[in-house]
């Protein structure tokens, strides 16, 4: 279902069609709109951070609004919006946007259409409370209604590039939430999981602007693609999508403590990706000529070894390919206590069915338009775990009649 949204222009020189120089599946709109009509806008799922009305740039967003609204639009730069489609009548000075009818409690269902405000979340919510303070303002002796730079975006490419779009709009936002999560301690039980796992806390950036060789960000994505409770009906696709996301359950403290049960597992968890592109380059389970033509992978002069792990590769594979391969390793955990602990280990797994992932990636690769769009297809991680789940079902039942003989 599409329902239309219709906001009116104030001059048709406000209003301009763009055409992508590179991307010709993807159409762009520039519009320059007073405050009443950006509201009418539905905020939409694409952005999973929630804007806070305590962060610096909001406050001097209001600030601008008060004291020179007539330079808000040049001072801010704008929302970006995804759409289905939009249109522009010239002659009603009308610009229609088609969005999806979905209800706002189901925007963070898996599958869900991504739509609305991919950056400039904080603007629309200033746009709002102004709005919802219409009268005070216009009360105001000499005040103008502020206008925003709205820059609308459809077709399929946006939707494929969505998540990268939203998190490069977004990292200034982003680097600040670890960055405050850091400061609160947030981090010092994974710190310490680490340290005993063996691997060196010290080789992990958990604030910005420090230059180490692994990230926060991506450690507690791979663990969250592990929680096997959580992904027992749907694969952990959207984890791929979004760090941001990722990093939210754990800063939750209501959901915190399932990554807590990865403790005595977390250095596997997290070094599975390497594992596996390390084994894959060997070419016992993949030709080496057909892996290295996979857009998903660049060969390399010479062997990498990323530190805290021993695991060497000529390849290096990107984590569209990866994460779907190991987060199906999550089928070989198992409660025991509040701590998961391997059923199977899972490199002897892998060795068993290494050919058959790999199997999976090629023909996922070929379906695929883009690297990003293999990562996000919801049936190549589903393939990947079916595969880990039926090789660990048939080792148990060989070493039960090894047992019965």
């Amino acid at each position: 279902m599409i329902k239309t949204i219709e906001l009116s222009i104030r001059d048709n020189d406000h209003c301009k069609r763009l055409a992508d120089p590179l991307n010709l599946g993807s159409f762009h709109m520039e519009a320059l709109l007073p405050f009443t009509e950006i509201a009418k806008l539905d905020r939409g799922n694409a952005n999973v951070r929630p804007p806070s009305e305590s962060k610096k740039p909001f406050k001097d967003m209001m600030e601008t609004v008060q004291t020179s609204p007539e330079a808000f639009h040049q001072k801010n730069r704008g929302i970006t919006y995804i759409c289905d489609r939009f249109e522009f009548d010239n002659a009603a000075r009308r610009l229609r946007i088609s969005i999806p009818d979905i209800p706002a409690d189901r925007y963070d269902e898996d599958g869900a259409a991504k739509f609305g405000i991919a950056d400039g979340g904080h603007t629309f919510s200033v746009v709002q409370k102004v709005v919802g303070s219409w009268a005070e303002y216009i009360a105001l002796e000499g005040w103008v209604e502020p206008f925003v730079r709205l820059h609308l975006m459809s077709g399929e490419s946006s939707q494929e590039a969505l998540e990268g779009i939203v998190e490069a709009l977004n990292t200034s936002c982003q680097v600040q939430q670890y960055t405050m999560d850091e400061y609160k301690d947030a981090f010092d039980e994974l710190k310490g999981a680490l340290d005993r796992s063996g691997f060196d806390p010290d080789l992990v950036s958990f604030r910005e602007n420090e230059d180490k060789e692994w990230h926060v960000m991506e450690i507690i994505q791979r663990m969250t693609c592990f929680l096997k409770e959580r992904w027992a009906e749907t694969p952990p696709a959207s984890m791929y999508k979004s760090k941001g996301k990722a990093l939210e359950l754990y800063a939750n403290e209501a959901t915190r403590r399932e990554f807590f049960r990865l403790f005595d597992v977390i250095r596997e968890v997290i070094t599975l990706p390497e594992y596996i592109q390390s084994e894959l380059g060997k070419g016992d389970f993949a030709d080496r000529r057909s892996l290295g033509k996979l857009r998903s992978v660049r060969p390399l002069k010479k062997d990498e070894q990323r530190p805290g792990t021993s695991y060497s590769s000529r390849y290096r594979i990107d984590n569209a390919a990866l994460l779907p391969m190991a987060s199906a390793f999550r089928e070989l955990l198992v409660l025991k206590g509040d701590r998961y602990v391997w059923r199977v280990p899972p490199k002897e797994v892998f060795k068993r069915c290494g050919k058959s992932l790999y199997n999976a990636l090629v023909t996922k690769s070929r379906q695929a338009r883009t690297v990003s769009q293999l990562g996000s297809d919801v049936e190549y991680w589903q393939a990947c775990a079916q595969i880990v789940m039926r090789t660990r079902i048939e080792m148990t039942d060989e070493h039960l009649s090894i047992r019965a003989a």
